[in-house]
Parts: C-alpha cells; structure tokens; sequence
C-alpha cells in the first residue's frame, strides 16, 4: 500500500449504518437464505423476462381460476391481472427437514403490491395434503405507490398438518379491472432450536476495518467460524472471506463508502444457521486523485472521451462537465460511469468543446477536475436536424403555479395543449382552410385509475389554435362519434385533394377516417389490411405495421405509411388496402451507424415537401430521435447526429425545461411542405410513476424550427464531382430576402457528405433576378454522386442565423 492509500485509511472518519436483522435459527424451506442462494425461487428471479411478457417459472405453477389475462414471472415478480388467479409452488422438500414434528413453527412472509389503487388482495396458504391452512386471507394491498407492503407471521403445525406430510405454498391473488397484483417474494422456514448459529453478532468501525465479534453457547474447542459479507449493491450473493477459531475477525478488506451486510456461521461436524445481519459502512473525506491521460476522438457529430482511472482503490463512478466559449459554466451531462470511456453525442458543433472528468468514491467525495480535454466535431451546424430547434416563444408569461415535477416548472402552459385534469398526447398540428391551425390529440382524465396507463382507453379531440404553437382549446368532447371517440395515436394526412386522412388505432384496429376539413365530420373508412408474412419477414410482431402509422399519399394517389418499428407499407388498392410490407425495420437501414442502429425506436413521423421525404423517429429508451430523408419515401438515407432529444425545450428568456420523455413526434408543415414547427408528446416523470390523482401528468408541446429556404437548380445537365459551375436560384419570400439576408461568404453547397463538413462549393459569382438571387458556385468540391438525390446548401444569414436548404438534383 502507498502512502497516499495509508493517509487515506488511518484518516478515516465514521458513518454507520445499523440494520439489526435477527434470524432466529431456521432451516429454510422456500426463499432467503442467506449466506446461500435462494431456494426453490421463492423471489422469483429464476426466469428474467420483459415487463409484457409472463414467463412460467420452474418451481412455481400458476392457474387462472377467472380472467382472461396472461399471469406468470416477469423482472423477478410473479404477476395476475384476474379476477382470481393461483400460483403454487413445488413441495417444500428441503433434506434438512424431512420429518414434520407436532408444534413445529414455521415462519413466514411476503411481499406483494399492487399496481394501481383499487380493490386488490392477496392470499398466503400452506397446503398439507388436501388441508390448506390460511396465513394471510385475502390481505388488502394499496396501490398506486410503486411501495412494496410486507407482511409477516408464524403458523404451528398440527397433528393433521404431520400427519399429511410436506407442505407446498399457494398464493391467490384477487385483482378487478385487469390491474396487476405483484408477488415480489415469499419466505418459508421452520424454527429449528439445533442449528442455532453465533448469538449476539455486532460490527463496529476501527482504523483497520470492521471489527466483528460475537458469542456462542454451543461452540467447542473443535469449532470454526466462517465469515461471510456482501455488499449491499452487490446482488451477486454472500462470499466467504474468512474463517476463525476466535469470535472476533477484523475484515481489513473493505472499500470505504461500500455499505457490507456480515453474518457469521459456526461449523462443528456441520455448519449452523446463521447469525444475525448486521449492515455497516466506514467511510473516509479523502478527496480521491482524479483520473489521468485524457483523451478525446471526433466523430461527426459525436466526441469520444476516454481516460486512465483514478488511482483510488474506492471510486464508486465518474461524471463528465461540458462547457465551451457559448455557455457561462460547466454543465454536467453524464454521472455514475463505471467505465473509462463516454461518447458524447450533443457537442456544439463549429466551437471546441472543452471537457473535464471528476472520480467520486463511494464515501461521496470528489475528485478535483482532470485536465481539460479540448474537441471539435467534424460536422458543423446545420448537419443536424437537432440544428434547426429554435427557443420556444412565451405567450404570456412563465408559471411555476402549475403541475410538474420541478425539471418542467416554470413553463408556458400556453405552449401546445395541457389541462390538470386530462392527459394529452401527441398530436400533428396542421393549417386548416380557414387558417388557423387544427391538431386530433389524444387524451384521457387525470384521474383515471391507471395513470399515464389509461391511454388504452384514450379518446381523440379536436382541438384548435391562432397560433402555431397555441393555445390549443378543444372544440367538443371527441372528435368523431365511432366507438364514443376511442381511439389512440392519432395521425392525419392531407391527401391529394385537399382533403383529409384520420389514422386512429382503435381497440388495438388500424382504423382510418376521411373529413374535408380537420374540424370534421369524420367518415369512418373501415380498418386497413395490412398483408403480413411473419415468416416471410422472420418477425412475429405483426402488431408493428398496424400501430403508431404515419402516412403520406403519394403523386400516383398510392397510399404510403411508415410502421411503428419504421417499416414501410404501400397500398395500390384505394386508403383501405391490402397494404404490402416493402421494408425491413429501421435497424436494419445500413446508413446507420452502429451507435444508432442498435435503439429501440418506434413512433415514427413521415412528411413530404418539393424536394424529398423526411422522417423523424424516435428512440423511446434511449430518450433521443433519428432523421431520415429519401427520394421516394422507401429508401431512407441517415443524416448526422440527433434529431432531438430531452434538452431541447429552451424558452425565450433562456429557461430551460428538461422533460423526463418527449416521444410521438409531428411537424407542422407549410404550404410548400416545409416543416414548420415540431410537436412532441411531453410527459415530467417516468410513465410508471404518472399516477391518478398526483402532481405528474403529460401534454403536447410545440417548438418551432429553422424553415429551410426554397431553392431551384438551374443545371440542365447532371451534376458531377466534375462539374465546372452550378448555379442555384434562392427564392425570397415573406421574411426572407434573399437579396439582402445572405452572408454569401458563408453559403456552401453540393453532396450533405461535404456540406455537413463545411466543405462543398463556394460562392464566385451572385445576380439578381426579380426578387430571387442567382448563386454561382464553383463545381470544385460538391462532392456529388449519382448516390445523392438532393444537393445540400448550408450558410448563415447577415444576423448570423442558420440558413439552409435542400434542392433536387433531376427532374426526373
């Protein structure tokens, strides 16, 4: 040891953490039983499987006596949604414990909750035979807590209950309105004087470690003490780390800050139960060294830090600070890394970034700063549609006097739509012919028992505003009559005529409707036919191409619909269909990188202007979206960086809200199909934790974006790496002269492959034409393959502001 780690052990202060469990002498029969694994699953963590699903464990067996709905294990819980659902468990047939005796008392607890608050119960039974005995008889569970309830009590066994032999647990559970009651572990063990381990265990904190100590009536002069630890955070189990004739034993082993659980067992010609646990933790106020050789790598849009670790024995995590010549102080943007490494993924483009790495050990100190790692990305502004964001306008002013965790408070309630008594969601704003702007959001109340879950039961309302970004009121109770107005991530299109498309998933039904104006009537069309070969596709979640669509129609009246999980579907049959599946899922588009291939997406957004198809979609997990463009709709190129992301909400006034999830989004469009302005599903905490009557709830918000400017080739011939010169016609219109608000130096043009690089084809030439500007640019550069459909055109306007836009590159 160094002498920097002694000053950092003899300097050790105090802090101790007592959690005095005692355990009396018990053979276990089912559960905990510490120092060894648990037994016959009685915490259920045997199968591990995704919320949805309900995977059946091995030693456990359910029935579901009334109810339809799946019941089984799932993240270590064993689940009914029934109204009366049993699970029971194998014999409880331990070799320690053969022979029932009259009088024999077996301990036994539970832990249950239940999801939400209503009528929920839960049972406990031992079964002897055909004899159950009732522990706990249908034992009342709160909801809507996200606390598990424990519960605990003795039984003594009977002659009857010898004389049947062996019992088996059984568990019912007792649920209405398809809520879910959770099982999180049962404990079985029978008293059993004989095995009785060390009495009177303590722990205390001393220069060297944790002392333990302890004393024993029934140990010999034959007898050893084995020692057995696990940190707290640790679920890996108990580890032996020593054994002693004493009964004393210092762990001089330990990392300061670590919380440890320490039970001790004797061993004579077998090993006793165990003694009580006892909980400690010494922690020290060293500052730790911080971490060494930092270094950063760019990427496009993404800078990669790496660094040699701390040289601390007992560093628990590192953070990272961002700050660069645009922002007063260092910002935090990752903590509790366990590695040497993190990627960055919202650096500032154009400007270095500057990075620095703090160490934190598990006492809860902090190291000094490392030295600064300074970066670039390679991309500039504008190669992101995350570039385009703008601050979002107040209408009147902020207010803290409204619902929301603290991360979202104070904001303009103004912005999109947002009530306390009712949660929204999503919603495509969208300018109707009287020239205000309409949006179909889905909503259901505050209230409802489920929380943020009650969206299966959601209903569709039409709601309008004067401005793009509200306040949007709604008109009536529901938008159309069909099913009383049910119906879940809406979704319009303007079709070809002018006329509109209503998407609605409707009792889990694609379900579409037809109105010319957004205010309604909506004519109900029927439900799509979507053609899906689960084993053509090698996928069996047809479910995917029927929910979360958004749709455009093409030029030939065709009608083209992105998939939740970014498929493609067209019909050449009319709206209804049959729709053929004609794409893999967007994880398989191999323009890509790595680093974003491998999300969760869904929740896509598909639009069409005069130049090409955009789309956005949205990594649910990883709480960050894609952007795609493409020439037809159904192939789609990858472009750099985020789309957006949970930082992207700034006012005005420069204050910030950080919503816990933005997902469904929708862009407002222009008449030339711009997009406008985006519109995203916000919601303050984590969908689970959106309870009934709280203080969390969801909305629809509206930022508005940077417009791209409409530009026009004026090449006849095709564009080549070749090319000489290019000329491009940028069009002035209302707000924008074209004449007047270019900073022509700046403007660069060709592939977005060098565009996004600042490279591409600079500006020798410009000529007025009516109130439009002709651009010459030198063809040096463009970087433009037949691989590119559009060509690409970034710059800053005289007030420094982006300027962009895209052209096509053929008439074809």
């Amino acid at each position: 040891m160094n002498h920097s780690s002694v000053v950092r052990y003899l300097s050790c202060i105090v802090f101790l953490v007592f959690t005095h469990i005692q355990i009396n002498a018990q053979i276990v029969l089912l559960g905990e039983n510490p120092p060894f694994e648990n037994i016959n699953d009685g915490n259920f963590s045997s199968v591990w499987d995704y919320w949805r699903n309900a995977k059946q464990s091995p030693f456990w067996t359910t029935q579901i006596i009334k109810g339809d709905a799946p019941m089984g294990v799932h993240y270590g819980t064993l689940f009914s949604s029934n109204v009366e659902g049993i699970a029971t468990s194998k014999l409880l047939n331990n070799t320690a414990y053969q022979q029932p005796k009259i009088g024999d008392t077996m301990s036994w607890s539970f832990g249950a909750d239940l999801e939400y608050d209503c009528q929920g119960f839960v049972s406990l039974s031992l079964v002897f035979g055909k004899q159950e005995r009732i522990l706990a008889n249908k034992t009342p569970l709160k909801g809507g807590d996200n606390i598990v309830e424990h519960f605990k009590g003795t039984y003594i066994l009977t002659d009857k209950d010898v004389q049947a032999g062996l019992p088996f647990v059984k568990a019912t559970f007792y649920s209405e309105k398809d809520v879910k009651i959770y099982l999180h572990y049962v404990n079985i063990a029978v008293t059993a004087p004989e095995i009785a381990g060390p009495k009177n265990f303590n722990t205390q904190v001393i220069n060297q470690g944790i002392q333990l100590s302890w004393n024993d009536d029934k140990a010999n002069n034959k007898s050893a003490f084995k020692i057995y630890r696990q940190p707290t955070h640790d679920k890996k189990g108990y580890q032996n780390i020593g054994k002693t004739a004493h009964f004393t034993f210092i762990d001089s082993t330990i990392t300061p800050g670590v919380n440890y659980n320490y039970l001790v067992t004797r061993i004579n010609t077998k090993e006793s139960a165990p003694s009580a646990i006892q909980t400690i933790r010494k922690t020290d106020t060293v500052t730790p060294p911080p971490p060494t050789h930092c270094k950063a790598i760019s990427y496009d849009t993404e800078i990669k830090l790496t660094w040699t670790k701390s040289i601390a024995k007992d560093i628990k995590a590192y953070s990272v600070y961002r700050s660069n010549p645009n922002t007063k102080t260092p910002k935090k943007i990752a903590s509790g890394i366990s590695t040497n490494f993190y990627e960055d993924l919202t650096p500032a483009k154009n400007i270095e970034n500057t990075y620095h790495i703090y160490a934190h050990d598990h006492s809860g100190n902090k190291s000094k700063a490392s030295q600064p790692i300074v970066a670039k990305t390679k991309s500039i502004v504008g190669a992101s549609f995350k570039d385009l964001i703008l601050p979002i306008p107040i209408h009147n002013k902020l207010s803290t006097t409204i619902w929301g965790a603290k991360n979202v408070v104070p904001r303009d309630p103004d912005n999109g739509i947002e009530h306390p008594d009712w949660s929204y969601w999503g919603g495509k704003p969208i300018v109707d012919k009287d020239d205000k702007y309409h949006m179909l959001v889905v909503r259901w109340p505050e209230k409802a028992l489920k929380g943020h879950w009650e969206w299966p039961n959601s209903t569709v309302v039409h709601t309008v505003s004067d401005t793009p970004t509200g306040p949007y009121l709604p008109t009536g109770e529901v938008a159309y009559t069909f099913a009383n107005g049910l119906g879940h991530n809406a979704d319009v299109i303007q079709l070809n005529n002018g006329s509109y498309l209503l998407y609605s998933l409707i009792n889990w039904k694609p379900t579409l409707f037809t109105s010319k104006r957004m205010s309604g009537p909506w004519k109900k069309e029927g439900i799509m036919n979507i053609e899906y070969d689960a084993k053509a596709l090698n996928d069996p979640n047809e479910y995917q191409v029927q929910r979360n669509l958004s749709g455009v129609q093409l030029a030939n009246g065709n009608m083209l619909f992105i998939t939740k999980f970014g498929r493609m579907i067209i019909s050449k049959n009319g709206l209804l269909g049959p729709y053929k599946v004609v794409t893999d899922v967007i994880q398989k588009n191999k323009t890509i990188p790595e680093r974003y291939r491998k999300s969760n997406y869904e929740d896509p957004t598909m639009w069409r202007d005069e130049v090409q198809f955009h789309c956005l979609i949205n990594a649910f997990i990883d709480k960050r979206a894609i952007y795609l463009r493409s020439p037809d709709g159904i192939h789609w190129k990858f472009d750099p960086g985020i789309a957006y992301d949970t930082s992207i909400t700034t006012y005005q006034d420069g204050t910030t809200t950080n919503w816990y999830k933005l997902e469904r989004p929708h862009v407002l469009q222009d008449q030339y199909g711009r997009a406008t302005h985006l519109s995203l599903a916000a919601l303050d905490v984590a969908k689970k934790n959106d309870m009934s009557h709280d203080n969390h709830n969801s909305k629809n918000l509206i930022v508005p974006l940077t417009i791209h400017k409409r530009i026009k080739l004026l090449n006849k011939e095709k564009i080549t790496p070749n090319t000489k010169t290019i000329k491009l016609r940028i069009l002035s219109e209302k707000g924008f002269d074209a004449q007047k608000d270019i900073d022509i130096s700046s403007l660069r043009f060709g592939a977005s492959e060098a565009v996004n690089f600042g490279k591409g084809s600079k500006v020798v030439n410009t000529q007025n034409k009516g109130n439009d500007l002709i651009l010459e640019f030198s063809g040096q550069g463009n970087g433009i393959t037949a691989t590119n459909f559009a060509g690409k055109l970034i710059g800053k306007t005289t007030k420094g502001d982006l300027l962009i836009g895209f052209c096509k590159l053929s008439t074809d």
